[in-house]
């Protein structure tokens, strides 16, 4: 079986107290991140790539996971940067599975890392779970006036991790597959619990999200 190679890539934004770094109950969201990634049993590998300034934060909330899967790299002051080097120090083989996730979606459900894997690996190039937009949305001229009401039938919110098959990656820029540009994304069912936490408000949402669980 091939491998899963799952990469956590981190910026100048994750910093001691910030991103990646902010606690949720005392505890790192990457923590949280990574615990989740390891705990939906497909994942083979994880490699998180950050500045090498920040590395002392990371390795602590990486100790605290305690799996022999994770290894901490050096990456960039950029995300995507830390992908590539992430994706460098992996070496995936070509029939592999990689697995790009968001430091700050710390609660993805295994179910939804595991909905990605598959849809990868039943011939995707790339996959991500979406949720539905609840909201309605509007388009706004540059003079601030609402032009139109967006059908939101056909939107949905990206949520993480994308899921891409590595010989895809092989052949195409990084930064443009993380973006979305010029392939075709086979989508997942996504959770709420996916959302993104990084204001001081999603934290709270998100304490909130842990208590309830408990």
């Amino acid at each position: 079986m091939p491998n899963v190679i799952a990469l956590v890539p981190l910026g100048a934004e994750d910093r001691e107290g910030f991103g990646a770094l902010a606690p949720v109950r005392g505890v790192a969201l990457l923590t949280h991140v990574v615990r989740g990634i390891v705990s939906a049993d497909c994942v083979d590998h994880v490699v998180v790539a950050g500045p090498p300034p920040c590395h002392g934060g990371y390795a602590d909330a990486l100790a605290a996971v305690g799996d022999p899967r994770v290894v901490l790299v050096s990456g960039a002051g950029d995300r995507i940067e830390s992908a590539r080097l992430a994706l460098r120090a992996a070496k995936p083989a070509t029939q592999d599975v990689v697995l790009v996730h968001d430091a700050t979606r710390p609660f993805t459900p295994a179910e939804s890392i595991r909905g990605v894997v598959d849809a990868v690996r039943a011939g995707a190039p790339v996959a991500v779970p979406v949720e539905p937009v609840t909201d309605t949305v509007k388009v706004v001229g540059a003079d601030g006036v609402i032009t139109r009401t967006t059908d939101r039938e056909s939107l949905r919110r990206a949520q993480s991790p994308r899921g891409f098959a590595a010989d895809f990656l092989s052949r195409t820029d990084l930064a443009k597959a993380l973006g979305f540009v010029g392939v075709s994304v086979r989508t997942v069912s996504g959770h709420p619990n996916g959302i993104r936490v990084s204001t001081a408000f999603e934290r709270t949402v998100a304490e909130a999200l842990l208590e309830g669980r408990e």
